[in-house]
């Protein structure tokens, strides 16, 4: 009895200490532990962030940090479970859409003064910032753009080297190369995939003048005509298109099926092992007329400080270093994608003189990320459910629209 009662206390004080590493020491060496949770998973990535990590350590001989992975499909809800029971990682990184969920409830430290001192140095900082405070730091950046397949667009009778600019011109571009046939689409178009899918028609609202909300947050313009004119555009696309999860349009398109496709820097990443004799290219969200590049989606990586942390001095030091723009270029070049916020290793991508990343770059100064708003998690649901019953029929994009706008402003009103 004495045995088993033993190993009982032996458990709960192991679970005690677990429990509460991010305001200990560590005992061997008396150094305070940063916990920070972050999401580079990949083994390509991982190494370098840990590089870094052990770089910042060596710098800072009283600061251990412990490094806790995540994944974007679970992570959200660990973090609010982790803030529901007071005990929160010390530096969190954060997507774009879920800062302003977390600012909003009063859990992350206000860094006002020190994210205003190098404000003019960074981009996007929309998502840290509620009201004249910040409550984080932007890290890494990207944006969607148009790939295309020049071969295809070959067959189809199309100017190779000239994409199409303007919404008539590439609905037109997308319904020829569909007519090619032999399991030969016209457009990559998502299905109803969390996450994914109000990101591709965003684009086309915000470049026909649209907006989901008012400019106070408080109501939705999801009806306007901006809207309409918006989403039955993509509906067009989607006739000619193939209806499929972001990971396997951007595999169709690699092996040559699909003409025309929004993706990011991770596929730009892949393309040289995957598919490295496509003859493709880059190019900006097209605009209704086609007088200016559209107006693209652009997310973000953001790092912030629990305000239940007792390192919180310690965690901005950690933050300040993986920030920096040689750090967060190092990191941006292993991950292969995307852009540092920093102002300054941005440009040092661009001066590489690959066309490619030229278009991302361009087109990141022409990016929004999603609407700043507390309860946007929800909104974003609402508007993919939209989509999805347009998409199949289910409503009619006026009667999707009408709908969403009521839903969302049952949400932002508190009904």
């Amino acid at each position: 009895m004495f045995k088993k009662l033993r190993i009982l206390l032996l458990v709960f004080t192991s679970i005690t200490i677990l429990s509460t590493s991010s305001c200990t020491r560590s005992p061997e060496t008396g150094r305070k532990v940063i916990t920070f949770w972050q999401f580079w998973t990949d083994p390509v990535v991982k190494p370098t962030l840990l590089r870094l990590v052990g770089e910042f350590e060596n710098e800072n001989p009283d600061i251990r940090v412990e490094i806790t992975d995540l994944t974007w499909s679970e992570g959200h809800q660990k973090i609010v479970v982790a803030f529901g029971s007071g005990n929160p990682p010390d530096v969190l990184e954060l997507g774009s859409d879920w800062v302003p969920e977390f600012s909003h409830r009063n859990v992350l430290w206000e860094v006002t003064k020190e994210a205003s001192e190098i404000s003019d140095d960074y981009l996007m900082w929309e998502p840290v910032k509620l009201q004249d405070e910040y409550f984080g730091f932007p890290w890494f950046l990207d944006t969607r753009v148009i790939f295309f397949n020049k071969d295809l667009m070959k067959r189809a009778g199309l100017a190779s080297e000239s994409p199409p600019k303007s919404w008539p011109d590439f609905l037109n571009a997308c319904r020829r190369v569909n007519d090619l046939g032999e399991n030969v689409y016209g457009f990559g178009a998502n299905s109803a995939e969390r996450h994914r899918l109000y990101k591709k028609f965003l684009p086309f609202l915000w470049s026909n003048g649209g907006k989901v909300l008012s400019e106070d947050g408080e109501s939705s313009l999801l009806s306007s005509r901006a809207a309409l004119e918006a989403l039955e555009f993509y509906l067009k696309l989607v006739e000619v298109g193939k209806l499929d999860t972001q990971r396997n349009l951007d595999e169709a398109f690699m092996r040559g099926e699909i003409g025309f496709i929004f993706s990011g820097g991770w596929l730009l990443r892949e393309m040289p092992k995957a598919a490295p004799d496509l003859n493709y290219g880059v190019t900006f969200i097209p605009s209704p007329d086609g007088a200016k590049p559209g107006i693209s989606f652009a997310g973000g990586e953001y790092l912030v400080i629990s305000n239940e942390s007792e390192h919180k001095e310690e965690a901005l030091r950690l933050i300040k270093f993986l920030v920096k723009s040689d750090n967060a270029l190092l990191l941006c070049q292993s991950i292969g994608s995307g852009f540092p916020a920093a102002k300054v290793a941005e440009e040092g991508l661009y001066h590489r003189g690959d066309p490619h990343l030229k278009v991302f770059y361009e087109q990141l100064r022409n990016s929004r990320p999603s609407p700043v708003h507390a309860k946007w998690v929800y909104i974003e649901e609402i508007i993919e459910k939209m989509i999805e019953q347009a998409m199949y029929g289910k409503k009619t994009p006026r009667e999707a629209l009408k709908r969403a706008q009521k839903e969302i402003e049952e949400i932002v009103s508190g009904g």
